[in-house]
């Protein structure tokens, strides 16, 4: 009898805890669809596998709580729309020598020749529902499309423009290819930064490239030596030049002047000669004798035995 009321005490007490327990379990799966949205978080919700609402701004939830039923019946799948996300492509690249081609990466530019790269992307999540359900694996995508779009664009450069002045056109050519190619795909991402954040020649050709290299930057060196000397002495030249024709055509205006005047003198002397030759002779020899006595100064006369005349 003892035996049979211990039993039943400790069904009892069993049974309590049990249904304890059941009510627990029970409230727990109840409030398993209240969720907590974070701030630059979006969610949606899957019943039984479809998503709920028919358009965008019943599917997608904003930061807050959020109800929905208990997982058994619903999904709640978060998505960081606020979020600047990160990517790292790293198929064309290789570090160290290219000793089997066919199991590293790089690309082929339009010169035929090879370059490694590697670049590194920014994208933000413009639309959460194809974000999250479009796909499985989103960053595969991402970088596939990227790694195909730096393939197609390098056909169309030479290798000097990619590894130089060409590299921002590249990276932008590079990065518009993959956007189209994304949305395409319509896995709803953005691509906000693209950016080639390693550029080279293999290992096995890396020296010799750098001297072709820095052979080029010395002829362009010594080509814009060239051109700042031919910009500044073709000026000084020229102005030179022009002070010379101005003095010449000045000295010209003064000599054709003093040759005219003494022409028009001579003309007016030799009128007068002609009307009275003795007279002008006459006037034209003590005029010119004066002129020398002028000049010469002093004038010492010796004795005849001295054969010495002193001009001073």
């Amino acid at each position: 009898m003892k035996k049979n009321l211990l039993f039943e005490d400790i069904l009892r007490t069993v049974s309590r805890y049990f249904v304890v327990i059941i009510i627990a379990v029970v409230i727990i799966i109840a409030c398993s669809g209240i969720r907590f949205i974070k701030s630059g978080e979006s969610a949606i919700i899957l019943r039984f596998g479809k998503i709920v609402g028919d358009t965008p701004e019943e599917q997608v939830h904003d930061a807050g709580v959020l109800f929905a039923f208990p997982y058994i019946i619903d999904e709640v799948i978060t998505i960081p729309t606020g979020s600047v996300h990160e990517l790292t492509v790293n198929t064309h690249f290789t570090d160290g020598e290219m000793t089997t081609y066919d199991r590293n990466g790089y690309v082929i530019t339009g010169d035929n020749n090879i370059a490694i790269l590697s670049a590194s992307i920014k994208y933000t999540i413009t639309d959460p529902v194809a974000f999250a359900l479009a796909v499985k694996d989103p960053g595969y995508i991402i970088n596939a499309a990227v790694s195909n779009a730096m393939i197609n664009v390098a056909a169309n450069y030479a290798v000097d423009d990619i590894l130089t002045t060409g590299k921002d056109a590249y990276t932008k050519a590079v990065r518009e290819m993959s956007q189209k190619k994304l949305d395409e795909c319509g896995i709803g991402v953005s691509l906000s930064h693209l950016e080639l954040t390693r550029v080279g020649m293999p290992e096995e050709v890396r020296d010799i490239y750098e001297l072709v290299n820095s052979t080029n930057i010395q002829a362009s060196t010594r080509i814009e030596q060239a051109r700042q000397y031919y910009e500044t002495r073709i000026p000084g030249a020229e102005a030179e030049a022009n002070s010379l024709i101005a003095e010449a055509r000045a000295n010209y205006s003064n000599y054709t002047a003093a040759a005219n005047s003494d022409l028009y003198e001579f003309y007016g002397v030799l009128e007068e000669y002609n009307a009275n030759p003795e007279v002008v002779r006459v006037r034209l020899y003590n005029t010119a004798i004066t002129n020398i006595i002028r000049k010469i100064g002093t004038v010492k006369i010796v004795d005849d035995s001295d054969s010495k005349i002193i001009i001073n």
